[in-house]
């Protein structure tokens, strides 16, 4: 088990805070080095740039304390997050302020936008002549607009709820993909008892593993490797490989 974790996040607090709950420990427990401060960037808007820090367990801490998988943690704390501060309205209109500003600073012209919210997040849907330029390689485009997006309404307690920005539905079509790659597993796993492990997948594609596999029950999904390279497994719940 790993004893470091280097985060980021809007600011060093913030940093801070979301390691420990990953590390699932409390900052008498770590030892804290400030990597890098951050910036707020151009009116909080263009250039702004994640804070860093790296938390080191203390030597007398039980690693069995440890959560392995940070991805079950974030969104469990995501589900379980108070929203009753959160003005939807005021997200709703303000992630779609947010877009609309950054889109056209990239002088891409946005032929229609539609908003909308659940009890937990809000959505945006982008269609333009230039789709494949909001949308990106692998989408990675795509996923840095949300992440500004996301930043940006993190700065008021008011409107600090999950955004999930889309463009010409290409994350429904993602996750339709997914969906078929997880029954496929699932029939795997159910045939022959043994573990499958899925292709490389980015943070929101593992963390929709996750959640699609919790409904079954059965299952238990874990993730391995690094950086781009990390991937989600499925075994059934209680087996050893």
């Amino acid at each position: 088990m790993e004893k470091e974790l280097e985060i980021s996040g809007k600011n060093i607090e913030d940093a801070i805070s979301l390691g420990l709950k990953q590390l699932n420990c409390t900052k008498e427990d770590v030892d804290i080095k400030i990597l890098d401060e951050g910036t707020k960037g151009l009116f909080g808007l263009m250039g702004s740039k994640p804070a860093k820090v790296l938390l080191t367990l203390k030597k007398d801490i039980s690693e069995d304390s440890v959560k392995e998988s940070s991805e079950k943690v974030e969104k469990k704390d995501e589900r379980n997050r108070s929203l009753e501060d959160v003005d939807f309205g005021l997200a709703c209109k303000n992630a779609k302020e947010y877009v609309t500003k950054i889109v056209t600073l990239m002088n891409i012209n946005i032929r229609d936008i539609k908003v909308s919210c659940d009890n937990e997040s809000v959505s945006v849907q982008l269609y333009s002549d230039s789709g494949s330029l909001l949308i990106g390689k692998a989408g990675q485009a795509l996923t840095s607009l949300e992440y500004i997006v996301q930043l940006m309404l993190n700065n008021n307690p008011e409107t600090r709820v999950k955004v999930n920005v889309d463009a010409e539905d290409y994350r429904q079509k993602q996750y339709a993909k997914l969906k078929a790659l997880a029954d496929k597993a699932i029939y795997f796993v159910r045939k022959t008892g043994k573990t499958y492990r899925f292709e490389a997948m980015s943070p929101k594609e593992r963390r929709f593993i996750h959640t699609y596999m919790e409904k079954f029950g059965e299952f238990e999904t874990f993730s391995e490797g690094e950086g781009s390279l990390r991937k989600v497994g499925v075994k059934l719940l209680g087996q050893t490989e």
